[in-house]
């Protein structure tokens, strides 16, 4: 693969600021092989982002030529009181995630998978040093926007700073951890960090966090961000999504009635592409999987498929109105069904997959 290749390989995944462009060109011409880390907190419902884009994108990083360190954040999850605090509890899920992605066809060569508690523990004191460098050079009010967007809303609505100290709701733990966070990501002195994986927000400011802090602390080893877009929830309403509803989104444990009920009760707007749920888990999980999507005729057993080789051209039929969204609901179900049912029949079939899945 050549210099180019490899760079078009790797942008394609997306980039965390445009300004990170140029470097991602030069990187392949530095190192041969670029050591880049992907961040992932242990949990037992895996979304289908987390479960199949991360396997997608890994495996480009891989043919890119990248080192690639899976780093399964167990350390943040036991401080966080997940799964009551248990380490034994967390790093079995976390068994059971990588478990996935292995069934889900992750390039094992060239991936390692990496624990953070295993790397604190052995840097305790590279570690805390990074952490309390990081705090000496931000304020206390920097912290607070990497945690709670409600900052800037009061800077936006009054006119002046929240004050942390009157909010009952807030524990010097959370003004601290985006330092903790910012140190585990320069840790590793990663040249690439591959983030937004697991459809979670939380990293965000962390991540620019981390490029101001190598910016100003000139010499330190300033990782590029790469972060794809997130799929969006398959309902409509947000709010209502937020609040526990299992059908905002497809998660790797679902069976297929699940996953058929999922679908059908989507949100998928006639001849509306843009924000159409649908359409985006067909341009990230369908065409990405397969190359190509294939649409069924308008009744099941009538025939007169169409197979699609471009999301372009896709996007163009869907918005003239053939497709049908109840054809591309049907498409995308049947893709996703095949998709999963590897995964299925491996823990179903596997005795230490099937002690995992039955641990959670």
């Amino acid at each position: 693969m050549s210099l180019d290749e490899r760079f078009a390989t790797m942008r394609s995944i997306g980039l965390g600021s445009i300004d990170e462009e140029e470097e991602l060109r030069v990187l392949p011409e530095k190192k041969v092989a670029p050591i880049c880390y992907v961040w992932c907190d242990p949990s037992p419902s895996v979304h289908i982002a987390q479960g199949i884009m991360m396997v997608l994108n890994v495996n480009k990083m891989v043919k890119a030529g990248c080192r690639v360190k899976i780093l399964m954040a167990d350390w943040f999850a036991h401080i966080h009181n997940r799964f009551s605090g248990d380490m034994n509890d967390i790093q079995t899920i976390g068994c059971y995630m990588i478990e996935v992605w292995k069934t889900a066809s992750l390039e094992l060569n060239g991936v390692e998978f990496v624990w953070l508690s295993d790397e604190i523990n052995r840097r305790p004191h590279e570690y805390w040093t990074l952490v309390m460098d990081v705090a000496i050079n931000n304020t206390v009010g920097r912290m607070i926007r990497c945690w709670d967007k409600t900052f800037e809303y009061a800077l936006g609505v009054y006119g002046m700073p929240a004050d942390p100290y009157d909010r009952p709701d807030v524990v010097a733990k959370m003004i601290f951890e985006p330092c903790m966070q910012c140190a585990a990501v320069l840790l590793t002195k990663a040249d690439i960090w591959l983030l937004s994986m697991d459809h979670d927000e939380d990293l965000e400011e962390v991540r620019e966090l981390t490029r101001e802090y190598c910016k100003d602390m000139k010499g330190e080893n300033q990782p590029i961000i790469l972060s794809h877009n997130k799929l969006p929830d398959l309902i409509e309403d947000d709010e209502f999504g937020n609040i526990g509803d299992p059908a905002w989104a497809i998660f790797m444990e679902d069976g297929e009635q699940n996953l058929s009920v999922k679908v059908r009760k989507a949100f998928c707007p006639v001849k509306v592409a843009q924000g159409n749920p649908c359409l985006e888990y067909i341009r990230h999980i369908v065409f990405s999987w397969f190359g190509h999507c294939e649409v069924p005729g308008k009744e099941e057993k009538s025939g007169g498929s169409r197979t699609f080789h471009k999301m372009e051209e896709f996007i163009i039929d869907y918005e003239s109105g053939a497709p049908h969204s109840a054809e591309v609901k049907r498409a995308l179900e049947e893709a996703l069904k095949k998709i999963m049912k590897i995964v299925g029949v491996h823990f179903a079939g596997n005795s230490k997959a099937k002690h995992l899945a039955k641990a959670m």
